[in-house]
């Protein structure tokens, strides 16, 4: 069989294993119409990644969480991180339900990337994350292949901001990706009468969307809940005219 003959029975064989398994809108207007067919694509890798001053990656990590909360309605999500401090209780305020989280430490990243693929060729899990400092283009190709086998979701999560690397000419370009969307996720100031008062906001930006567009928004949590609220829709690095959150069922 020539290599080409190969390539495409492969292909057929990851296209052909489940049938679309549609979008998971998230319910924020602003948002959604920026994503292909107006919400999430699922079946697909998406790459959430830590942004600002924050080095913990509180507010990627709650992104991730809330959307985990949504998905596993459609099963178990299945968390992978070498860290180990995530708090249950704590990931309950976000949304997610302890009884089904299933939550994994291999001792590396290396072993945190091989046991999401092999989570996302299993059958029965709502959604899987793989927390990563970094990936390679190979290891996020076969991680969204893995999720075409399927139809399961996938996250990469980095926490923490990663600068780009210069090539072999010292010139520094932005790092090819495999996910659908990419996200990046940074703190921004309270709605209240001082910084630290009132509902968390983070500066939320759809950096890439395979068949949608990119935006900047700054969005309002709900602890306790996967809700979140567009207060701001940003262009040019600047805060379009405040509105009135807008506050959305998940």
């Amino acid at each position: 069989m020539s290599a080409l003959a190969a390539l495409r029975e492969r292909l057929n064989r990851y296209g052909s294993a489940v049938e679309d398994p549609g979008v998971l809108p998230l319910a924020l207007p602003p948002i959604d119409g920026r994503l292909p067919r107006g919400g999430l694509p699922l079946g697909r890798l998406h790459r959430v990644a830590g942004a600002g001053g924050d080095p913990a990656g509180a507010p990627a990590t709650g992104f991730a969480a809330r959307i985990l909360a949504r998905l596993q309605r459609r099963g178990p999500v299945l968390w992978c991180a070498v860290a180990d401090d995530l708090y249950p209780p704590a990931l309950a305020a976000l949304g997610l339900d302890p009884d089904r989280l299933v939550l994994v430490r291999p001792r590396d990243e290396t072993g945190v990337l091989a046991v999401a693929e092999e989570a996302l060729r299993t059958r029965g899990f709502g959604a899987v994350l793989a927390e990563a400092t970094r990936a390679e283009l190979l290891a996020e190709r076969r991680l969204q292949l893995a999720c075409e086998a399927h139809g399961t979701t996938a996250f990469l999560l980095q926490r923490r901001p990663v600068a780009p690397r210069a090539g072999r000419d010292g010139i520094v370009r932005a790092s090819a990706s495999a996910a659908v969307t990419r996200w990046a996720v940074a703190p921004a100031p309270s709605g209240g009468t001082a910084a630290w008062v009132g509902p968390a906001r983070w500066e939320l930006a759809l950096t890439h969307s395979r068949g949608g567009r990119p935006g900047r928004w700054i969005v309002e949590t709900e602890d306790g809940t996967d809700r979140l609220a567009v207060v701001a829709e940003l262009a040019d690095h600047a805060a379009a005219a405040d509105h009135a959150p807008r506050r959305l069922a998940g």
